[in-house]
């Protein structure tokens, strides 16, 4: 979540824009806690459904997170094969797309 500014007024507009998102956000730290733990990891895809969830709502808010999660909800199945699948726009996304361009992730350009 991104950290609270100092001030009155931006504080207020603070609130109203991470407002909206935070029942999903604490339903899903429910899950985490609750029920999670009785399944173990079953998710085929890394980061986990639940924590791909959390991150797509604080990146991208309220719609499009519901959007992002639902996808990715149904594409974990026993048909798909998984893998890394992180969130459009975050920083582990650009990190992996990063190192896919560069082979090894050590700088050496793929020929």
């Amino acid at each position: 979540m991104p950290r609270r500014p100092a001030g009155f007024w931006p504080g207020v507009w603070w609130f109203l824009r991470i407002a909206p998102r935070m029942p999903f956000v604490w339903f899903i730290r429910a899950y985490r806690i609750v029920v999670s733990p009785l399944y173990g990891q079953v998710c085929r895809y890394y980061p986990s459904c639940s924590m791909y969830g959390l991150e797509a709502f604080e990146i991208h808010g309220v719609l499009k997170g519901m959007v992002l999660t639902g996808w990715r909800i149904l594409r974990c199945n026993p048909f798909s094969h998984g893998g890394v699948d992180h969130v459009p726009g975050s920083a582990r996304e650009a990190r992996s797309a990063a190192m896919r361009t560069t082979g090894s992730g050590h700088g050496q350009e793929r020929s």
